[in-house]
C-alpha cells in the first residue's frame, strides 16, 4: 500500500496507533486473500517540496516495479 499523510509519524503512532495499517492489514486485505501487506507512507504532504514529491513518485515506481519482477 502507498499512502500519503499530513500527520507526522510520531503523532499518528502516539495518538491514533496507525489506523490505516490496522484497517487494511486486519480488516480488509485478509478477506480478499492478501497475506503479504507492505505499506509505505509519504508524509507530510502539505509542506513538502517539489523535489521531495518527485522522490516519492520515484520510490512508488520502484515499489510497483519490484512487485512485477
Amino acid at each position: 500500500m502507498l499512502n500519503t499523510s499530513d500527520t507526522p509519524a510520531d503523532r499518528e503512532e502516539n495518538e491514533f496507533g496507525d489506523p490505516l495499517q490496522r484497517i487494511w492489514a486486519a480488516c480488509v486485505l485478509p478477506y480478499v486473500g492478501v497475506t503479504d501487506v507492505r505499506r509505505v507512507v509519504f508524509r507530510t504532504v502539505t509542506d513538502s517540496a517539489d523535489e521531495e514529491r518527485a522522490a516519492w513518485l520515484e520510490h512508488a515506481r520502484r515499489q510497483a516495479a519490484a512487485l512485477l519482477a
